[in-house]
Formats: structure tokens, sequence, C-alpha cells
């Protein structure tokens, strides 16, 4: 039994061993002790999981408080007597709203919420981006730079590099190319800041040298290829080698493509044999001597080193590019306090990087440890170095002191499938190597292998593929022989008959027989009839979404990805989010003409007429006064149509969303329509519903039957998707480089290495995939694979072979299934009622904001005022960050960039009559910069943010006077218009301010950078 209260405790957790069991006893445990539950911290990865925590902690003490007998089994596990369950209930219970039992983002995110200061962010309140939101935010940034990259100067800087980054690529769009590259590389620049991009040691030759220097190389191997001993069609062949070598381009060219095997043939010669001959094999070997070998040999190396530092070059201008980005995203995101998950993952670790950071981390650590005694954490396998960073100084504190303090780790090596996000599994080593022997109480290490979920049927055929130590190490290598899978065994009550299931392996020619057995299967199983659920797991989204479509249309209830998506799995929802996006953009002629044929359009006609630019002034006016959800609530409500639920929910859901994104203040037409566009909504499926979805999704979910239709017989890893090459030395610094064509870094073997690393890493990752699949079933367990070609090679390391040669099914004529139990299991689960259970959707209640004026006031939306141009923008925002990083003047002097955007700033802060608002004196005055402003005023909405915000207090400490201060960039050529396009606004926001000072007096006024005045309103 596993000393579940051990101070220091790591459990290395199989699948359905029941880790969320031992979770929740610690907890108990640790209450049942004396600790405080306030004091506890369990971390997980998904926000289900953490529900989990809380739903079993309850149910198992609510059953051992009224039962005597599941008290006795539960002290014994504790490895506790006496214990009152009750009180322990009652102590939880009465905490559980402040006890921290959620997800590493959300734990994060609230330290930064109660720490932004602390942590340096003073640029704006905080505020987590994510999902849509942070898409958005993305695309917005790449349209600023792509904007500034067409109008103005400076964007030149930037456009050259995008060419040099691209070079070879040139044929994909740049919007494209720019996500591309954001997605591999920004996360990583974040990571790395130390690294070296392209290090100097790949460069030795410049890339030009290779077309001045191959056709005088190809003149001297034809020099003396007649003396060469071979056969005509050799010699033909060596000839078309030469061509096809000289013909290569450095960045994309021949050599990356489908070349002749002569031509392979000659560049693993230059690779691995040394001299002045390269013995090569065209039908059968042989020997290229002389003067031809030796300007061979020049040639293929001489490309290689030329493609190597074109790689290297390419790989700068990369990070120039993403430093481009990486510089908006500070400017116009995280100053102002905008982060998404990864930002706050880093910002925790920051310590590590900076002695000032450390500093600021200490101050936080310092307040927090006292308030934090018990750490759990879940999942550990899928935690990233920095979110270990982000956790470590708090843990090491539990670890110092034993008695009153603990820390309990539980994961599984080999379900670690979220590498691609950050999840590092060698964490599991380097926390055991250094609690084991560093901690006060050394760390005790546990295994939990028998299984609550399986049925022995299915675990038989998890230990023949998994627990298979020949096979794998003689499929996999090196990355097979790291591998540990303990043999899985079913926990004693899945151990009788009526628990006993069914495991079949077979062989199937296509998907249209995949999809035929799929459908027989489900079928006599009865899913869909009795009181089952069943799980279609595979490894691609597409092959998910066909899969789904296909059974669907032969009459089964599918949910895709445990995910509904409104605005595009519904008529009506296409209708709505065609609306919000033709909205945005009078002139989308697919959105008009989208809503010309929907079913809204009669309504749109009676009401407004046939005129479109009629209906879109009517429409946005209804948004302006009633706001988005009423608006689109009132079409749909009264366009004659009886929703089906199924429309009717998607309905409810995109209401729901509209309602969100007007709680949260302003936001434009383009925005509301791509967050509707992006809207997904979880959705739990019944027993009788299948669900479709990848493995990753399937991850912590357990289903009575699972199909397997799509194990892959590809090699693990490709070498083609190996992009990124990275080397790290003992310090923690190292470098970054795109990775070259495979036959250049074929002949470099610390390359190969790096590659090499970064495949066993793949194909741990993808054993550990086939390993969740087979173990989220419970009783029907199907794996269907694909029969081999006649000269299909068993040896190679995919999953399709680990699974046929460990349950014998390796033979090219083999025709008979791998099958244990029977198909017959399922006739005894009961049938479904014959009224089935419907989801209920509650009527969603109208908010009191779409009642009243919804006035969504921001500078940008009232107009530029000849600054409309991206140019104008930039520079706007730019001395908006100068302007908000500047306190009182007579306390700190700013320096100020040699920019326009600086000399702007400069003239505002040395004129006589604007001076004065950037100077404290003797006066008692607190200042808020870039503060947020969202109230209900008068019945309008009143949504913004003041640039500066002066509250002058009296003796008392009572705001006796307030200054309202917005900067503008306009260049315009009297204070009128000004005062014209900007009154209403500022207006609006002395009205939502004497909501709070009611007797305070407000001074309104425009700080004009363009005119150098202050414009009192």
């Amino acid at each position: 039994m596993i000393e579940v209260l051990a101070p220091q405790l790591l459990i290395l957790a199989s699948a359905g061993s029941g880790k969320t069991y031992q979770l929740s006893n610690r907890i108990i445990g640790l209450v049942a002790k004396g600790a405080d539950p306030e004091h506890i911290v369990a971390l997980t990865f998904t926000r289900k999981a953490a529900a989990e925590f809380a739903d079993t902690v309850l149910t198992k003490l609510a059953k051992a408080a009224s039962d005597p007998q599941a008290a006795a089994v539960l002290e014994k596990e504790l490895g506790l007597s006496g214990v009152d369950f009750s009180e322990v209930l009652s102590k939880i219970s009465r905490s559980l709203h402040r006890i921290t039992l959620g997800t590493m983002d959300s734990f994060f995110s609230r330290i930064v919420r109660a720490f932004q200061y602390e942590l340096g962010l003073v640029g704006g309140r905080f505020d987590l981006i994510e999902g849509p939101r942070q898409e958005i935010a993305t695309d917005g940034i790449l349209q600023h730079i792509l904007g500034e990259v067409f109008s103005s100067t400076h964007g030149g800087e930037f456009s050259h590099a995008f060419r040099r980054a691209s070079a070879g690529r040139e044929q994909q769009g740049v919007a494209r190319n720019l996500r591309e590259f954001i997605k591999t590389w920004h996360l990583l620049y974040r990571q790395k800041p130390h690294f070296e991009w392209g290090p100097n040691d790949l460069i030795s030759h410049k890339p030009e040298e290779w077309e001045r220097s191959k056709q005088g190389l190809a003149i001297q191997a034809m020099d003396g290829i007649e003396a060469i001993q071979c056969t005509p069609g050799q010699l033909k062949a060596l000839k078309e080698s030469i061509a096809e070598i000289i013909d290569h381009t450095i960045a994309g060219g021949r050599l990356s493509g489908d070349i002749g095997a002569l031509t392979k043939s000659i560049i693993e010669a230059v690779t691995q044999q040394n001299g002045d001959t390269l013995t090569v094999k065209f039908r059968k070997e042989f020997e290229i001597t002389g003067t031809t070998a030796i300007a061979l040999r020049k040639l293929v190396m001489l490309a290689a080193q030329c493609e190597l530092s074109a790689t290297a070059m390419r790989s700068r201008a990369v990070h120039e590019v993403i430093a481009a980005y990486d510089e908006q995203c500070e400017l116009l995101l995280r100053t102002r306090g905008r982060l998404g998950f990864d930002d706050i993952k880093l910002l925790m670790g920051e310590w590590v990087n900076s002695e000032e950071a450390r500093l600021r981390r200490e101050a936080i650590d310092f307040r927090l440890d006292a308030r934090i005694d018990h750490w759990l954490l879940d999942e550990f396998q899928d935690t990233s170095p920095a979110e270990w960073n982000g956790l470590l100084p708090l843990i090491d504190e539990a670890i110092s002191d034993e008695e009153k303090r603990s820390m309990f780790i539980v994961g599984d090596r080999k379900q670690a499938i979220y590498a691609w996000r950050g999840g590092d599994v060698t964490l599991f080593d380097q926390v055991i190597d250094y609690y084991g022997s560093n901690s006060a109480s050394k760390l005790k290490i546990a295994e939990l292998n028998e299984s609550w979920r399986s049925c022995p049927e299915v675990l038989e055929l998890v230990n023949e593929v998994c627990c298979d130590k020949p096979t794998v190490e003689a499929i996999f290598g090196e990355a097979g022989r790291d591998w540990k899978c303990p043999a899985h065994e079913s926990a004693p009550p899945l151990r009788n008959k009526s628990k006993r299931g069914h495991a079949r392996v077979e062989m199937t020619s296509d998907w249209d027989e995949k999809f035929e057995r799929m459908q027989l299967l489900l079928k006599q199983l009865g899913v869909g009839e009795r009181e089952l659920s069943c799980g279609i797991l595979l490894r691609r989204n597409d092959a998910a979404a066909k899969v789904a479509n296909e059974l669907r249309s032969r009459g089964f209830d599918v949910i895709l990805e445990g995910q509904r998506k409104p605005s595009v799995d519904s008529l009506i929802g296409v209708t709505i989010g065609q609306l919000l996006r033709w909205l945005a953009d009078p002139g989308n002629q697919l959105a008009r003409g989208v809503l010309e044929m929907s079913p809204l359009h009669p309504l749109l006609a009676q009401r407004h007429g046939d005129d479109w630019n009629g209906i879109w002034n009517a429409l946005t006016s209804s948004i302006t006064t009633a706001g988005y959800r009423a608006t689109i609530d009132d079409l749909v409500r009264n366009c004659g149509i009886q929703w089906a639920p199924y429309n009717q929910r998607r309905i409810d859901d995109i209401l729901q969303a509209l309602s969100e994104i007007e709680r949260r203040g302003s936001a434009s037409c383009r925005e509301v329509a791509d967050s509707i566009e992006r809207l997904s909504i979880p959705q739990s499926p019944g027993v009788a519903a299948i669900q479709v979805m990848t493995i990753h999704k399937s991850k912590g979910l357990g289903f009575d039957v699972v199909l397997l239709p799509e194990i892959s017989n590809k090699v693990i890893s490709e070498a083609n998707r190996f992009r990124v090459m990275q080397d790290t030395d003992p310090s923690g610094n190292g470098w970054l480089s795109e990775a070259p064509p495979q036959w250049v870094r074929q002949m470099h073997p610390e390359l190969l290495a790096i590659e090499q690393t970064w495949g066993q890493r793949q194909q741990h990752e993808a054993m550990c995939m086939l390993y969740v699949a087979l173990t989220r079933a419970k009783r029907g367990l199907y794996v269907m694979l694909d029969k081999p070609s006649k000269t299909h090679d068993f040896n190679k390391p995919s999953l399709a072979n680990w699974l046929m040669r460990a349950v014998g099914l390796d033979a090219l004529d083999t025709e008979e299934p791998w099958e244990r139990g029977s198909v017959d299991w399922a006739l005894d689960i009961d049938l479904l009622k014959s009224t089935p259970v419907t989801e209920t959707i509650p009527e969603l209640p109208t908010p009191k904001l779409e009642d009243h004026h919804v006035a969504q006031l921001t500078p940008s939306s009232l107009g530029n005022h000849g600054r409309n141009s991206v140019e104008g923008m930039a520079f706007g925002s730019e001395v908006h960050r100068l302007l908000e990083g500047i306190a009182w003047l007579d306390e700190n002097s700013p320096t100020l960039p040699n920019s326009p955007a600086g000399k702007a700033c400069s003239g505002l802060l040395q004129n006589e009559a604007t001076r004065p608002f950037f100077t404290k004196g003797s006066r008692d005055i607190r200042l808020l910069r870039e503060q947020s402003i969202d109230a209900d005023v008068g019945g309008r909405w009143i949504s913004g943010i003041i640039d500066r915000l002066h509250l002058h207090h009296d003796a008392e400490g009572k705001v006796k006077h307030i200054e309202i201060i917005d900067f503008k960039t306009d260049a315009v050529a009297e204070t009128a218009t000004l005062m014209a396009a900007y009154g209403p606004q500022i207006e609006a926001y002395r009205e939502a301010v004497q909501e709070l000072h009611p007797n305070a007096t407000i001074d309104c006024i425009l700080l004009s950078t363009h005119l150098r005045q202050a414009i009192t309103l």
C-alpha cells in the first residue's frame, strides 16, 4: 500500500490506476492531520480534471462520514486512525471556495493578477487573452506589421529581413509565411533569450560561392570521366548525376528534391568515404576515380557548406522577423497588461534570467510562501520547463520544512503526448535526482499499475504490445530501450465474468472496408441502443472530421472533438456569422450573397426594403442603441421560422457569446465577427452518442468501447518534419537554427546527432500516443490496421509495425485477427430507455445592458483625423506608449528617443502650456495612467481608456478635483477640430468619473502633440 501521506512523494501511475483517487486521499489526509485547506494547492492541466479533484474529495468524505465501513477503509488507506470524517468534510466544505484546486494556467494567472506591479507589469490592468481573443490579437499585429511594410520607409527593414527569412519559399503567401514563422519560432525566441541564431560555426562559405565555382568544378569532373571503369549505362548515369548536381541552387534546389539513385549514392560516398576514390552503386557497384572523383567530392562538399551557411543566415533573418513581431507584442499587448498563457508562464519563470527579476520574484514568494504549505501536482509528464521554473522557488520552500509542509507529484512517463506544446518528460528524472538527494526528507517513489478502468481482455492487448520489450527495442532502437512499461492488471472488481470484454486487432484493405467494419461493430455492440459510451480515436483532425461525417451519413449520432462550433455546423450559425462579416465589411460579396439566400433576408427586406445600404444602416444603428445580442436575437426570433432544437442550441450559444463580448466592453464589428467565427462550445456526449476525436483530446477520458481505425504505418520520425535545430551548452546557453536539407545534415555528425535526439523524442511521443489510445477502453477495444503490401518492411519504426509484430500479425499472408474475448459481452449491457434523455437548454437571461444605449468609446472608434494611415496609427501608438511611461517630470526626467514620436513628446513636455500637467510640485495628487473605465451612466454603457487621470486630494485625503487628460496626435490645423471630434468621448468620461466622485470638480483636457496646446473642454 502506498504511504500516501509521506512528506515528499512521487507516484508513477499507469493509465486508469487511480491517480485522482490518490490525489483525493492526499488532500483528505492532510486536512485530517490538521492542515488548513486554504494552504493546499493542487494543480493539473484541464478544468475537467480539477473539477474531478473536488468531486472525488467531497464524495469520498460524504460516504466516510455516513458509513463506518467506508470510514474504516479510508482510514486504512490514509494510515490514520480515529479520524472524524464529518469534521473533515465540514472543514473542507466551508473552505472549498478558497482551496486552490485548479489548472496550472489559472494558478499562474491569479498570481500575476495579484502581483502585477511587483512582476513589472505597470502599463495597464492585467487582462488574460486566450483562445479566439489571442488569435484576433495576433492577426491584428500581423496586419499592423504588413501595413508598415507597405506604407512606411521604416517597414523596408522588416521587408528585407522577411525576404531573407523566406528565401526558397517565395511561392508561399506572405501572411502564411509570417504565421508559420510565429508558430514555429516566437515561443523559442522568448524562452531562449540568450541563444545565438544561425551560429558562426555553421557559416564557412558565402552561399553565392556555389554559383561562382560549380561550373569550373563540373568541367574538372567531366575531364576524367572517360577513364572510369564502368558500363555504358553507368557512364550515362554519372554524366546525368553531374548535371543534376550543378543544376542545384542554394536554398531549396535540386538536391533537396527528387534526385536519381546514383546522385544519392555519390552524396553518401562523399559523406562516408575518405580518399580520392568514390565507391558508388548504380545497378551494381563501381569506382569513380581520378579528377572526376576529386571534383565530385569538392562539388558536393561545397554545395553542402553553402547550403548550411544559407540556412544559418536565413535563421538570423528569421530572428529579425520574430524580433519585430515580438516588439509589437510588447508595445501593443504586454506593456498594456494583455498577456496570454505563454506570457504568464515566462513571466513567472523570468527569475532565472536576471537579478532584477529574481529580486522581484523573491518579494512575491515571501508573501505567497506563508499561504501555501502543501503542493500536489498532477499529470507531471505534461509540465513544461517554463511551468516548472515558475513553481520551483515555492516548492523548494515547501521541501525545506518536512514537518509542516509537503510535496506530492503524480504522472506517467508513458502518457507524455504533449511535448509539442512544451511538456518535458525528463523533468521526472530532474526531480528524482535533485529531491532524492538534496531534500531534508528523501523523496519517496511509488508505482501504480493496477487498472480500475480496463477489463482483463483489454489489458491483455495493452500488455502484449506495450510491455513487449524485445519488440519495442527492435522497432524503435534507442527510444525503445528507454521505454518502461510494467505489466498491467485489472483491479479485483473488474476480474469477474460480468465485467469481461473483448479486444481485437484486424487487417483492412482501405477506408471503405474500415467504415463497413466500424458500422458492423457499432451495430453488433448496440452503440446507440445500449447504455454504452463509445470513442473513435484518430491521429489527425482531418481524419476525425472524415470519420464523423461518414458515420453521420450512416445514421449514427456523432459528436466531433467534444465541441460544437455554432457558426460552422448549422444553417443559422453560418447565417449569423456571415451577417456579422457583412456588417464589418459591406463590400464582402460572399457574406452578402449568403444573407440573400438565408432565412433572414425576407424579414430584412420587409423591414428595410431592398436597398442594402438601408439595411446596413438600420442594423448598425440597432447595434449602437441596443447591442449585438438584442439585434441578432430580434432577427432570429421574428424571421418566421420555428427553429429545431439543434439550431436553437446554436442560436443560444451565439447569443450568450455576444452577451459576454458586450460585458467585456468595447469591440469593433470585425472583432465580434472574428470571435463568433472561432466560437467553440464543449459538449459532453450522452451514453448513446459516439465521440470522434483525436487521441490528444481523449487524454484523461475512458469509454466502454474504443475504435482505433488509423494506426499509421508512416516512419517515425520523418526527416522532413525536422525543422528546428537547437543545441544547449552546460551553462544553459546555446544556439538555434533552421534545419538544412537532410542530405546536408547527413554530412555533419554534430547535426546528425541533434536530429537523432529529436527523432528519439518523436518516437517516444508516438509510443506514448499508442499507449494512451489503447488504455482509453474499458470493455471493448478494436484496432484496424492496413494490410501490408507485398514489399512491406516490418522492421521500420512505425506504430503499425509495433502492433503487428507484438501480436504476431507480421506475416504477409496473415488473415486471422488477434482476438481475446467475444463481442457478445455487450449483450449484458442495459438497453436505453424508450424515451431518450435530451439536453435541457436553460432560458438565457437578457442582460440589463441590452435595454440601454451601448456607447463603445475608444479613441480609435471616433476617427483618426489626419493620421488615418497605418504609419499615423503607429506614430500615435508610440506617442501614447512614451507618454504612458512618464509620471512626474520634477521627480524623474525621462529619456526620449530621437524619433518623430519622441520629438513630439519632447515638444509637449517642454511647452509652457502643457508642461504643468506633468509636474506635481507640492500638490497631493494621485496619478492613474491608462485607466480603463466601464460604467452604465444614464442608460448608456461607457467603455474606454483614460490616458492620464489626476485625482487631487484635500487636507483630509478626499478627492476634491479631477483632471481627465487625453493625448491626441491628430495633425489638425485648429483646436475646434479636436473639440468637435473628441468632445462626446471626453464628456462621456466626465459623466462616468463624476458618478464615482460626485463631490469633485472635473476638468477635461486634450493635450495635442501637433498643436502643442492644452485644450480644456
